[in-house]
């Protein structure tokens, strides 16, 4: 009777039960069948696969149980790096798979390299390149299954998750996984790899990280797009030009305005004064046509028309730099000790308009006028949070919610989920939605990242250890809501002024029990 036998890798949770299972079956067939020649063979070789599987489990018992060196296996979602297969070739080329050791290195100290595996299509001639630096570094080539000619998304990622599950099997010395990818989808496989006692350690451009990725590594590592690095090239210098009126890039949709254009020049300013003095030659313009001056007197003018108006004159003038968000205001500053104003008609707060001191139509309310004040106050950074309907816990709300989501950490629900559980756990005189606005703003800066399950649920991230933290992740936070406004003035938020935007007290030092295992 001839067998065949297949090896094949065998779960270490497996071998001490499949050694009691094959010696059980061997008693009983003894008994049973020890006539039968053709039977006996069977288990002679039976009897030599338990021998087999005995040793295997005492090699696994001499394993040592930890190691001072760290025993690494880097794996690499190529897929991810490149963004896709609509990569050029140049860009290619400058993506440095050796950089990103040394940039992992940098931040994490890992000391032995056992396996290294890149993920691709690699029949895509682009990837050349690369190619020839992962033979010199020693990183293996996996050819995702899929080729040039079929489109199978997430290919990469697929066979990557397999191998890692196999390795943790297959290589238990392994204690160390990076995977270099920021899709977030590989939040699932970092949580199965920490329940397995093994240190994950996430790698990928900053601005392509998944959130619950970062959240479940043990480290994540934020590289440099290389694609990237020519947008922040600084332009060659070139000889100043002769100073010329600003040609406008597009005449204005409305006609009044097209006229204006045609008969104003436009200005390069960026100066408030400047900008000033051309806004009020705007308004003169108005009262001195006769369609516009009309207008004026009997329904007054939109304050869109104006704004249409004074932003093709004054293209690179920014109100933001008078502490100004809504250009409502800033017209109320220009019309200060003008024959101009502006207003509304009674039960009509909203619907704002351009018109006459003198001569204002039935019902009209005129609205004060406004008041410059610095760009970096705290009453400018609410109106740009407001503008963006940004709203704000309170300190005190944050206070109480802050310590509770610390020492609830590993609970994953949605958002009203959490509050409900808050307010049943505690004794607070908060609202719900007070409690509901703070747990949004936490979700909002980074302290509540999704679950790798899904469903919009969210738990504390694994980086997030104390309420100092949480505090710095607010503030950073506010700090990115407000960097783009302030970006064209080449100006940044104040710290100082974000911690009076939210001035916390000083954070109790945390409890042993609030903590994480690691």
């Amino acid at each position: 009777m001839a067998i065949a036998f297949v090896r094949q890798p065998m779960p270490i949770v497996a071998v001490s039960s499949a050694g009691a299972l094959v010696g059980s079956w061997l008693s009983d067939r003894q008994r049973t069948h020890a006539s039968d020649s053709a039977m006996h063979t069977f288990e002679m070789a039976l009897a030599a696969v338990e021998r087999k599987l005995a040793d295997v489990e005492t090699k696994l018992d001499r394993l040592p149980a930890s190691s001072a060196t760290r025993r690494t296996a880097i794996f690499y979602d190529i897929e991810n790096l490149i963004k896709g297969y609509n990569i050029r070739t140049s860009d290619v080329a400058k993506i440095s798979l050796k950089s990103i050791q040394e940039r992992i290195t940098e931040v994490y100290p890992i000391e032995r390299v056992l396996l290294q595996r890149a993920y691709a299509n690699w029949s895509d001639t682009r990837l050349g390149p690369l190619r020839r630096e992962m033979h010199q570094l020693g990183i293996e080539p996996v050819q995702v299954f899929g080729f040039s000619y079929e489109n199978r998304k997430n290919a990469a990622d697929i066979q990557l998750a397999i191998d890692v599950t196999d390795a943790i099997f297959q290589d238990p010395q392994l204690d160390t996984f990076v995977i270099v990818s920021g899709d977030g989808g590989f939040g699932s496989l970092a949580k199965k790899l920490r329940q397995y006692g093994k240190t994950v350690i996430g790698c990928a451009y900053e601005d392509a990280a998944g959130k619950s990725f970062q959240a479940i590594c043990d480290v994540f590592v934020h590289i440099p797009d290389p694609t990237l690095a020519r947008q922040s090239e600084p332009p060659l210098a070139a000889p100043p030009a002769i100073a010329s009126p600003p040609v406008l890039k597009a005449l204005p949709a409305d006609p009044d305005n097209q006229r204006l254009c045609q008969a104003l020049r436009g200005s390069a300013t960026c100066q408030a004064e400047g900008a000033i003095a051309k806004t009020r030659e705007v308004l003169e313009w108005y009262r001195r046509d006769p369609h516009c001056a009309a207008m004026l007197r009997q329904e007054g003018l939109a304050i869109s028309k104006v704004q249409e108006a004074v932003q093709a004159l004054l293209p690179q003038f920014h109100i933001l730099q008078l502490g100004m968000v809504k250009f409502s205001e800033y017209l109320r500053y220009v019309c200060k000790n003008t024959v101009f104003c502006v207003f509304h008609l009674q039960g009509s707060p909203n619907q704002l308009k351009l018109g006459l001191r003198e001569s204002l139509p039935p019902g009209a309310i005129a609205v004060a006028n406004f008041e410059k004040r610095p760009l970096h106050s705290l009453a400018t950074y609410r109106a740009l949070l407001a503008q963006q309907r940004c709203t704000l816990a309170l300190p005190a709300t944050f206070a109480e919610v802050l310590p509770w989501l610390l020492q609830h950490r590993d609970v994953a629900a949605q958002l009203p989920e959490l509050a409900a559980l808050f307010l049943k756990t505690t004794s607070t005189q908060l609202t719900p939605s007070h409690v509901e606005t703070a747990l949004v703003n936490c979700q909002e800066a980074g302290i509540l990242v999704p679950a790798p399950e899904g469903g919009d649920r969210y738990f504390v991230a694994a980086s997030i250890t104390d309420e100092a933290q949480c505090q710095a992740s607010l503030r950073q936070w506010i700090g990115q809501l407000l960097q783009p406004h302030l970006h064209p003035l080449q100006e940044h938020p104040k710290p100082e002024l974000l911690e009076e935007l939210l001035p916390f007290k000083s954070p109790k030092p945390p409890s042993v029990s609030s903590q994480r295992e690691s």
